[in-house]
């Protein structure tokens, strides 16, 4: 639950959260409601949140292009075409980011100038589109200085190193379904990921509980009270009696039997 409002601006940001829980995607309108954000504040703070949502999202889509990618490994290459017998380089570019949910144009001029985010050569990632040769070839950056692509006539769709002469012949590079690249002030990043952790509390806070959780009963101390034991007591047997002979074979060994007659005579008494 929140019990804190404070009142953010742009300029010195001044927040007192909670920390130490881990940020989430999406922002908590409930949180955003009891900080009293100012109306200037709130927008870039919207603005970064849409922002860095089509980041997670380019990231799943270049996940899934690279896996369908791969699986038209072995493929031959063929001139003009998109599949699925057969590529050349742009067509399976094309193909793989459809697979995503990334319209493409057909040709490599086109595909470089519609999409928004270019791409440093020391800045790639797996997904994006690598250009060589005046941006007359095109490939899949797989990560690890290597790429994917649809070579050239009688070759097959195959993964090879981005060796020096292929960076010598670099053109460019794009990062299909990202939004176009964007600093962000470090003030408005901490603010939207303080948000994350309070939405995050609250909804620990306010989590029904777990019908199927067992609750948790405190270990046995010694000043615990002990409970009578209902049990039945056990019945004890008492030691057998030594069984002796009526009368011996013998008069003289009755002592072996009784004992001496003394200890058997009460005190004054004589014996017969």
């Amino acid at each position: 639950m929140l019990r804190t409002a404070v009142t953010v601006s742009v300029a010195g940001l001044a927040l007192v959260v909670p920390t130490g829980s881990q940020a989430l995607a999406a922002l908590n309108p409930t949180v955003l409601k009891s900080l009293h954000l100012d109306s200037a504040t709130l927008k870039k703070v919207r603005a970064y949140d849409r922002y860095r949502t089509r980041e997670a999202s380019q990231r799943e889509g270049a996940s899934k292009a690279l896996a369908f990618a791969r699986k038209q490994i072995g493929k031959p290459y063929r001139w003009g075409a998109e599949g699925p017998g057969g590529y050349d380089c742009s067509g399976l570019a094309m193909a793989a980011w459809r697979k995503a949910g990334v319209d493409l144009p057909r040709v490599t001029h086109a595909q470089y100038r519609q999409v928004k985010r270019k791409v440093a050569l020391k800045d790639l990632k797996p997904g994006d589109l690598v250009f060589f040769r005046n941006r007359n070839h095109v490939g899949l950056y797989v990560g690890k200085n290597r790429y994917l692509h649809a070579p050239y006539t009688g070759a097959r769709v195959r993964i090879d190193k981005l060796n020096a002469r292929r960076k010598q012949q670099f053109a460019g590079a794009v990062r299909p379904g990202a939004p176009a690249y964007k600093e962000w002030s470090p003030s408005v990043k901490e603010l939207v990921e303080k948000i994350d952790r309070m939405g995050s509390d609250e909804r620990v806070a306010n989590k029904p509980p777990d019908k199927q959780r067992t609750p948790d009963i405190p270990p046995p101390s010694d000043t615990s009270p002990t409970l009578p034991d209902d049990s039945p007591p056990t019945e004890t047997k008492p030691e057998p009696r030594p069984r002796y002979k009526a009368k011996p074979d013998n008069p003289d060994a009755w002592e072996k039997y009784v004992g001496p007659l003394e200890e058997l005579t009460a005190p004054g008494h004589e014996p017969h």
